[in-house]
């Protein structure tokens, strides 16, 4: 089983009551995990198979690196006016996806989808 974490934004805590609601409502749970921390040794150490942030939350870089880093798909949620209403991989690294916050439910097992086959790759090597 596949393991995503959802780093809580704080300057929106409810948009994250939100989203969990949207999480537990799909019945996705069971895959994601909230952390509540982007201090670097929390997400440095962090055991996953994908991450869901704010693209604009402070850490974002942090978790950015650490995506990076260990080849974790990345979904950035945004509300700028220039976010897509599906999901989009950055063609530049091609394990950060985007959308725009309104958006959120429509992707999210697309998400899911995309670290479970992350994962049987990882698994497969």
């Amino acid at each position: 089983m596949i393991k995503v974490t959802y780093i809580d934004d704080h300057r929106r805590p409810e948009r994250n009551d939100e989203y969990k609601s949207i999480i537990k409502a799909l019945g996705l749970s069971e895959y994601i995990e909230f952390c509540g921390s982007v201090e670097i040794d929390v997400i440095e150490s962090l055991n996953t198979d994908g991450v869901i942030c704010h693209s604009g939350m402070d850490g974002y870089k942090v978790v950015e690196h650490f995506a990076k880093q260990n080849n974790w798909p990345l979904l950035s949620y945004s509300g700028s006016v220039s976010s897509p209403p599906n999901l989009l991989q950055n063609p530049f690294s091609p394990n950060i996806y985007t959308v725009d916050c309104n958006y959120f439910e429509k992707v999210l097992l697309e998400f899911i989808e995309i670290c479970k086959n992350k994962n049987r790759e990882n698994n497969n090597d």
